[in-house]
């Protein structure tokens, strides 16, 4: 038996081209949840035998099974066993979002809870977003530190996940996630406490129940798309391995040694997106923002990333739905929509955002070969239609910041 000695280098081989193009050409129906919007193509939905998707039986569960006065409870006896034994109480992963905003908010005003918050630069952060950190950091009064990655390693590894995973994010999933347990072990402070646990989201991997445990194979299992930071080494060249040590978790045996206890806010704290942003809104002035190809009901919902339409663009084209429809599902579940007034908003997905031409010059890719690695990855039965695709509507108003930074003009951060 031969032994590979090196990874190979990506190619979407005819024989996966020719399978996906017979499978895609046959005519088959998406399975939809009875209850929401959910179709059979999110990679971790199942179906019930009344048709019910396993997202909803979550929100039954977090509705009606979970005692959350108990839940509290079992918070506070954690929270004690830490208090007042490092320098700080506990980190927060802060990326000045909504959720990781109301942890700091929630861990510093209701627990007194001294906090490090810890933000991992996404790389096309957006000035109204620097100012809401901006906002939190001076109002809550936490120290805060911000770890960044090379522009030049960022630049190959978004090039090489779009190809592999058809996702360009894993350097920011992969860095918000492992810089916080780094900051862990540079300061020597065991807890570290998360936002909103994803179960409404992704409830095929934990449950209310179970909780989600944010460890080393939650890493693996959920965030890092099935690469890894010696994957990516050996995917990209003229990168040496110290580059990509932003994207690594730190050895896991040392965090067992400190004793690391790793938890989500949510798991504890019934999370209620809406009435916590108008919290935030009135007591720290944090504010939300316009994103691409998302309903203005939301606009609450991922404000920190320029690209974030582009990536929800991808969804739509490989998937059939994108984060209107996500977004517009948990408010099915809570009864605040009906089903059909969720289906009305479906068109805001399917937009060609205008970020997507500031992707495509940071990429040094045209739009034919974006598109042919996005339908590479489309999720059967689900075919794309381009001729549903709607171009973009307008402008959000930071795009020619950062079509300025790409011209080599001042970074866009600069004006905020």
């Amino acid at each position: 038996m031969t032994r590979k000695t090196q990874a190979s280098k990506f190619d979407v081989s005819n024989v996966i081209a020719r399978r996906t193009k017979e499978l895609l050409g046959k005519s088959s129906s998406i399975q939809r949840c009875a209850k929401c919007l959910i179709p059979e193509t999110e990679q971790t939905a199942t179906f019930n035998d009344a048709g019910i998707c396993n997202m909803c039986e979550r929100a039954e569960e977090r509705d009606e099974q979970v005692n959350w006065e108990s839940r509290e409870q079992e918070l506070q006896t954690i929270l004690d066993q830490y208090r007042g034994k490092s320098r700080f109480d506990a980190i927060v992963p802060f990326s000045g979002g909504k959720d990781s905003a109301w942890t700091a908010y929630v861990l510093t005003k209701r627990y007194n809870l001294k906090v490090l918050l810890v933000t991992f630069d996404s790389h096309f952060r957006r000035p109204k977003h620097l100012q809401n950190i901006e906002r939190i950091v001076r109002h809550l009064g936490c120290e805060h530190i911000t770890f960044r990655a090379s522009d030049h390693v960022i630049r190959k590894t978004m090039v090489e996940s779009l190809k592999r995973r058809g996702d360009f994010c894993w350097f920011c999933h992969t860095g918000v996630v492992a810089s916080p347990f780094k900051a862990a072990l540079m300061h020597k402070v065991p807890l570290l406490i998360w936002g909103e646990p994803g179960v409404d989201y992704s409830g095929g991997y934990y449950s209310y129940k179970t909780k989600t445990p944010s460890d080393e194979r939650w890493f693996n299992r959920q965030i890092n798309l099935g690469i890894n930071a010696e994957d990516m080494h050996g995917f990209i060249d003229d990168v040496e391995m110290r580059d990509l040590e932003p994207f690594q978790l730190p050895s896991w045996q040392e965090m067992k040694d400190m004793g690391v206890t790793s938890i989500h806010l949510g798991d504890y704290i019934k999370w209620d997106a809406p009435k916590q942003y108008e919290i935030l809104n009135k007591e720290l002035g944090w504010e939300m923002a316009e994103v691409e190809n998302l309903h203005p009901r939301y606009h609450y919902e991922k404000v920190e990333c320029f690209l974030q339409g582009t990536r929800d663009f991808l969804r739509y084209i490989k998937r059939g739905y994108s984060r209107t429809v996500q977004r517009a599902n948990l408010d099915v579940r809570t009864g605040e929509l009906t089903r059909e007034e969720a289906a009305e908003m479906i068109h805001y997905d399917a937009q060609r955002p205008a970020s997507l031409d500031v992707l495509l010059k940071y990429m040094d890719m045209d739009e034919e070969e974006f598109m042919d690695i996005a339908e590479s990855h489309q999720i059967y039965p689900h075919r794309h239609d381009p001729d549903s695709v709607r171009p973009a509507q307008k402008k959000i108003d930071d795009h020619d910041l950062w079509e300025e930074r790409l011209a080599g003009e001042e970074n866009p951060a600069d004006k905020s």
